[in-house]
């Protein structure tokens, strides 16, 4: 074989298809003939045309490796909990399948996301241990993923931390291709995709879809490299076959962005923050690493905020599908807002409609009453509100207002879908709104007035020091959550014990005139009468009076 380079061949032996070449000695890996059946042509009406479609795009790497990674978290210092990559050719045969769960040496942490628990470890290898045999298979094989930025920065930080450096070369990423998480992009090209988020299942489900997508593929690839290369089959793997599976408490939030989509340009930026505010709360390592990932996607502060009303939408889609809008969904959609620091609004203008209830009161004398709008006749002409309107309102025994307060039992407006201030606060202080039609019929007929009201939900805080988020009646110029705000010194004088002193001030200096050598000098300012002659005049003198 000379230099050829590791991957799969013809094994010269003949006991097998193909046998694995490390790039100096065969192994004792090989892969059988897999015959062909009725289920090798369900990838595509026209495989033949898909397959030129990839091999044109894969230049002249002649495997693909799909890889796959669940995590510990989603930054830079989280680690690797299990791995699989499956080798495929150009015609999309699996070639070789590869997967492990990898001890991380902590706690595994989001287990409602890849149902790994710290017991499922114990017995599992750490990356270091797999990470030689994990280089040879990525080797000279374009490298393809569902999120592809972050798979591979995961990887590579583990394969750094064991002294292998590997360049990625251009991969091919499902994520941008289609836009939305596998679980929905698998259900739209039919493809089955059962126990989801473990790393096999993935893996295998991303190599389905990229054939199913070939055709949004145009830039050519070029395989990954990684140095050194040393064949070394893992002393052992630890596979989930075997386990059952955890019981996961699924964040609601996380449910409901399960079907969120995203622009290709920022769906790995998307996909991030899905993770990051799933459970409420941005912290600043949060932010920073999602202001890292847009800077690496050369995103604006405008596109960012295009990339959150989006995923704020999509959230909002999410709750209305069943056209019913729950506190619990409202106060969610609301926190999510602030932590992305974008106005309610966004959210309570489509949600009100589904959350307006309808009841009726009686006009009765002493009812403080607020107008908004214009007042229209019923042929469309302005009724003047000093001369007619609320002259009428207090022949009724009626008490008008200029201005909205919570002291007011009602505002009138041409439309109670308007989103003027009053009628905006009118929902904030739980005042009852009413049409201009409708209380003027009930005052000529003395019926009672139907009127619409929307429940207070409250305003989104977000702690200045942890970035939790709460539900709050007032806002806050200086939010701080209860456990934050414990955490505070209780007083002064305690806040003077644990502070640490300042250091003394170095003093001021004054420059100072010689009356004798007309010389000036420099002494620290101190109290007292100025001395008039200089350091060196006043020791020559004492010199000659000796």
């Amino acid at each position: 074989m000379g230099n050829a380079t590791p991957g799969w061949y013809h094994d010269p032996w003949g006991q097998a298809e193909l046998r694995w070449w490390t790039g100096s000695e065969w192994t004792g890996w090989t892969h059988p003939a897999e015959p062909h059946t009725a289920a090798d042509d369900t990838w595509g009406s026209d495989r033949r045309a898909v397959e030129r479609g990839i091999s044109d795009v894969l230049a002249e790497a002649d495997r693909i490796a799909v890889i796959d990674v669940e995590t510990t978290g989603l930054y830079r210092v989280d680690r690797v909990v299990e791995i699989a990559v499956v080798t495929m050719d150009a015609s999309g045969t699996v070639l070789d399948e590869f997967d492990t769960l990898v001890n991380p040496g902590r706690d595994p942490g989001p287990t409602w996301i890849h149902g790994v628990t710290a017991s499922m470890l114990i017995d599992a290898p750490a990356f270091d241990e797999i990470a030689h045999h994990l280089a040879v298979r990525l080797h000279g094989a374009v490298v393809v993923a569902h999120n592809l930025r972050f798979d591979t920065r995961m990887i590579g930080h583990e394969l750094s931390r064991a002294g292998i450096d590997v360049d990625w070369g251009n991969g091919l990423d499902t994520l941008h291709a289609t836009g939305c998480k596998l679980a929905v992009a698998c259900a739209e090209y039919d493809i089955a995709i059962d126990n989801a988020h473990r790393a096999l299942v993935d893996a295998r489900a991303t190599g389905k879809l990229l054939f199913a997508v070939a055709d949004a593929f145009d830039r050519p690839c070029s395989p990954a490299s990684a140095t050194p290369l040393r064949h070394a089959q893992p002393r052992r793997i630890l596979t989930r076959d075997g386990f059952g599976s955890a019981s996961l408490d699924v964040p609601y939030l996380a449910e409901l962005a399960r079907g969120v989509r995203a622009d290709p340009d920022v769906a790995p930026y998307v996909t991030l923050l899905d993770r990051a505010v799933s459970d409420l709360q941005l912290s600043t390592e949060e932010r920073t690493e999602l202001a890292a990932l847009a800077h690496e996607l050369g995103l604006d502060e405008r596109q960012r905020e295009r990339a959150h009303r989006e995923f704020l939408n999509g959230l909002i889609d999410a709750a209305l599908e069943d056209s019913v809008i729950t506190d619990t969904e409202l106060d969610q959609l609301c926190r999510v807002a602030a932590l992305l620091d974008l106005d309610a609004k966004l959210i309570t203008r489509r949600t009100n409609p589904y959350r307006i209830t309808e009841s009726t009161i009686a006009l009765g004398a002493g009812l403080k009453v607020c107008f908004t709008g214009a007042a229209l006749d019923e042929l469309g002409s302005p009724i003047d509100r000093d001369a007619i309107i609320h002259p009428e309102a207090r022949a009724h025994g009626l008490q008008t207002r200029d201005s909205l307060t919570k002291s007011c039992g009602l505002l009138i407006a041409d439309d109670t879908a308007s989103e003027s201030t009053k009628v905006d606060t009118a929902r904030r202080f739980g005042v009852p709104v009413a049409s201009f039609a409708d209380y003027r019929h009930a005052l000529r007929t003395g019926n009672p007035l139907r009127v619409t009201n929307i429940g207070n939900p409250g305003i989104a805080q977000v702690c200045g020091t942890c970035g939790d988020s709460w539900m709050a009646a007032r806002r806050s110029s200086t939010p701080l959550c209860a456990p934050c705000r414990s955490n505070r010194p209780a007083n002064k004088a305690q806040s003077r014990i644990t502070r640490a002193p300042k250091p003394p001030a170095p003093p001021a200096i004054e420059t100072l005139n010689c009356t004798d050598c007309m010389g000036s000098w420099e002494r620290p300012r101190t109290r007292g009468r100025r001395p008039t002659r200089c350091p060196d005049c006043v020791l020559g003198r004492a010199g000659a009076n000796a």
